[in-house]
């Protein structure tokens, strides 16, 4: 069953998934809702490419450029493709814009949002390994 959720919401959704995939300890499924959220907002139109600035955290000491997206009240950053760094216009260094957004969404909603909203399959746990042991005692 498919859900039909408000430009607000699904942003509100992002910016929850956003905020916790800083400090979760599997960050990649957070940032892969979060990417194909703001893609598909950005194809129906219901967000916007502000232009480049500088990533804060550079990967290997290589400076390098995010695309500022706007959707609603709310700024987010993804990696810049290559027809990105060819068609918007670079703004410089991140600025840090602090704005109060006063509301509370779990990430538990958030992501049921999100993957209503793009499809996404719920994560699959990783199997953990398993270990033989060659120690008489523990078997």
């Amino acid at each position: 069953m498919r859900m039909e959720f408000e430009t607000e919401t699904i942003a509100r959704a992002v910016f929850i998934i956003n905020r916790h995939s800083k400090t979760a300890l599997d960050t990649r499924f957070l940032y892969q809702l979060k990417k194909a959220a703001l893609l598909k907002l950005l194809a129906e139109k219901r967000a916007q490419k502000v232009g480049l600035q500088f990533s804060k955290n550079p990967k290997h000491c290589y400076q390098h450029s995010t695309v500022l997206i706007a959707c609603q009240d709310f700024l987010f950053h993804l990696p810049a493709d290559k027809q990105d760094l060819l068609s918007l216009k670079h703004l410089g260094a991140q600025q840090s814009i602090h704005k109060k957004h006063d509301f509370h969404m779990s990430l538990s909603r958030a992501k049921f949002i999100i993957q209503n909203y793009t499809d996404t399959q719920t994560q699959t746990p990783r199997k953990k390994p398993t270990y033989q042991s060659t120690c008489p005692y523990f078997n």
